[in-house]
């Protein structure tokens, strides 16, 4: 069985300031981690709570949170062996919590719209 050797340091190339803005919204722009966001944004969750919250298969649950807390949206806290949830970000509870006014606000044009995919 042959090993990757990586020879050089790797490089991450310069993306620009739409391009890093756009993953950080692609980040925010799946279903189950919008709902387990919204599920922390004021008590800690572990991720046996949150399966059950959002509904989604344990692996798939703990993928989202490894992508949120890498992004910086959700910190983690060990208890023993598990491990708790939390928005402690005071701008990512903003941002939640205007993104939904503004769905409010916009709720019939958001549903009709065909430019922008449908998210299950």
């Amino acid at each position: 069985m042959k090993t990757l050797r990586i020879t050089a340091p790797f490089v991450v190339p310069h993306l620009s300031k739409s391009i890093l803005l756009a993953k950080f919204f692609r980040a925010l722009g799946d279903p189950t981690r919008l709902r387990i966001l919204q599920a922390v944004l004021e008590e800690e969750k572990n991720v046996t709570a949150l399966v059950r919250i959002t509904g989604a298969p344990q692996g798939r649950v703990s993928t989202h949170l490894a992508c949120l807390r890498w992004f910086g949206y959700v910190t983690a806290r060990r208890e023993g062996r598990k491990v708790f949830y939390l928005v402690t970000d005071p701008r990512v509870r903003e941002l939640v919590l205007l993104a939904s006014d503004l769905v409010g606000d916009n709720l019939q044009r958001i549903r009709t719209c065909t430019v922008v995919d449908r998210s299950s």
